[in-house]
């Protein structure tokens, strides 16, 4: 008989798997209002009908009251948004709060220890080092000061919100001593690697000081909206990580859990048994098997598994 886990997934399971991603990134509005959005079938009645559990039940959301209660639930979607919206110093305030771990250099080197879902230990895909995210959020803080409008603003003018640049320039002499203190910061990093990678990322930053319209230059890109949201996830990653709780989503450990074990079986030239579900390849067809349907491949000559590209199954047309 086979176990558990090689059974199909339920509706409890992809409701789940859902609930959890989107508290993992912040949304805990959305996972409110998708967990009431419709009832999951649970069991079947004498008729064999399916009984409906309603929606905002624990065991078909997923959710409690009490999960919502926590602190990282309610205020990592306020620490988040305020570094997308460039609030950098708000950002930090609540951080030193609520969460002071994150930025602390007298931070554990381990958080409180977690119950793992499968055993499976859980890393970061981001780094959690206290002097490294917070210098992350203070060179980001360094670069907003060029910004001459709100990124949103700029993308998006209407009449009630566009407003024009400023015609000051900013304040030089205070974007230099705080380039000077980034400097300083990066200086105190122990491992010398990072402290050339750093080094050579404030050069990179302090350009912008060179243009009197960063957001037109050449070194444009240090404004862009991507490095907000790249410092914010990994704030997230770091808030959950030190409050004990997973440092990635279920579907992210799914992902690399299936990424490596194919690359595994790659590696080692492992020859596929005949019928057994392979993931798509580029040179799979649209009605190819795969994973997606867990179809069986017709005997073929396999030489050896191939690969897991999440972009080919995301891509892929079952």
């Amino acid at each position: 008989m086979s176990s558990s886990s090689s059974k199909d997934p339920t509706p409890y399971d992809s409701r789940t798997l859902v609930i959890d991603y989107l508290i993992h990134h912040g949304y805990s509005s959305t996972a409110r209002a998708f967990a009431k959005s419709s009832m999951v079938p649970t069991s079947l009645d004498a008729d064999g009908d399916e009984i409906m559990q309603p929606a905002d039940s624990p065991e078909t959301s997923g959710l409690t009251e009490e999960t919502f209660a926590q602190p990282h639930t309610n205020t990592r979607p306020g620490i988040r948004g305020h570094i997308l919206g460039g609030r950098i110093n708000d950002a930090i305030e609540l951080l030193e709060n609520h969460f002071p771990a994150v930025l602390s250099e007298t931070a554990p080197s381990t958080p409180v220890a977690h119950k793992p879902l499968t055993g499976t230990n859980f890393v970061a895909s981001t780094t959690l080092n206290p002097a490294h995210l917070n210098l992350n959020l203070r060179i980001l803080a360094f670069t907003e000061a060029f910004r001459a409008l709100p990124l949103d603003r700029v993308m998006h003018p209407t009449e009630e919100s566009f407003v024009p640049p400023a015609d000051d320039d900013p304040n030089t002499t205070e974007l230099l001593s705080k380039a000077q203190k980034l400097h300083v910061l990066a200086s105190m990093l122990p491992n010398p690697n990072e402290r050339t990678a750093y080094t050579k990322e404030l050069r990179n930053v302090a350009c912008l000081l060179a243009y009197p319209d960063p957001e037109n230059s050449p070194v444009a890109k240090y404004l862009s909206q991507e490095r907000r949201e790249a410092v914010a996830n990994q704030i997230n990653t770091a808030i959950l990580y030190r409050t004990g709780l997973s440092a990635i989503s279920r579907l992210e450990l799914a992902t690399r859990y299936t990424s490596t074990l194919w690359s595994f079986l790659h590696d080692f030239r492992v020859k596929p048994r005949p019928g057994a579900p392979l993931p798509p390849t580029s040179i799979d067809k649209v009605a190819s098997p795969s994973l997606i349907k867990g179809t069986k491949t017709p005997d073929k000559d396999a030489s050896e598994a191939p690969r897991f590209d999440l972009q080919q199954f995301l891509n892929f047309k079952a």
